[in-house]
């Protein structure tokens, strides 16, 4: 595996993992905090 391919594949890994953690923080943070 190239060097290149190796840094495509580990940033896709990445941004996928930073805004899997968004979407479960947003997630939580509605859940606890609702509007009445």
């Amino acid at each position: 595996m190239t060097p290149t391919l190796s840094n495509f594949l580990w940033s896709i890994f990445w941004g996928g993992a930073v805004v899997a953690i968004g979407a479960a923080a947003l997630t939580v943070i509605s859940r606890l905090d609702r509007i009445r």
